[in-house]
């Protein structure tokens, strides 16, 4: 008789340990495939299970996955909102803490609003901290000297350096090299004009 208890014991504890690997793994891939979906129960899921890490897990990665195709349509202001709320979820995951500072950045930029961009330069000073051999945050960096005046060209030339010398994706390399030569080129001009 007590071993009959034993073995539905062991058996029930079986089946609700298949049964939660199986619903978070399928958290983790619809985080990947169909993370609009996932987020849209977010607050179901964080209710039953507010301390399930699998599921925190899966729905930062979904708000990662989210904010990234908005990056990709240029909406930084939708993107930043996902890594805030990916960041909320998880205050140590390095990536939304990334693409925060990057796409709030970006955001001040865009206004073009002078301590605004001092703001963004600063934000992408921290973001290089979190990801020290991306290219990215100097590449910015340099954009944000060049709006805020074009003519303080050590600053300009010592940042697209910096991102050229860091890993970037082909096309921000690209536009980097193109921008470091004509800063170069119009630092030239303005010293020839100036002798």
């Amino acid at each position: 008789m007590m071993k009959k208890i034993d073995f539905k014991c062991f058996s029930l504890a079986l089946i609700i340990i298949l049964f939660n690997n199986c619903a978070t793994t399928g958290y983790k891939k619809m985080s990947i495939e169909d993370p609009e979906t996932l987020l849209s129960i977010q607050d179901s899921l964080l209710i039953e299970r507010p301390s399930n890490q699998s599921i925190i897990d899966a729905l930062v990665n979904a708000h990662i996955n989210v904010a990234e195709k908005y990056i990709n349509k240029g909406d930084n202001a939708s993107a930043a909102e996902h890594f805030k709320s990916a960041s909320e979820l998880n205050s140590f995951n390095n990536v939304s803490k990334y693409g925060l500072l990057i796409s709030e950045g970006r955001l001040l930029v865009n206004r073009g609003n002078k301590n605004g961009i001092w703001d963004a330069i600063e934000k992408f000073s921290k973001a290089s901290t979190l990801y020290p051999g991306n290219g990215e945050p100097f590449y910015l960096i340099a954009i944000s000297y060049t709006k805020l005046g074009d003519t303080d060209f050590d600053l300009i030339l010592e940042s697209y350096e910096k991102a050229l010398a860091l890993e970037l994706n082909d096309k921000q390399r690209s536009e980097a090299e193109k921008k470091y030569e004509k800063a170069k080129e119009r630092k030239k001009k303005l010293e020839t004009f100036w002798k």
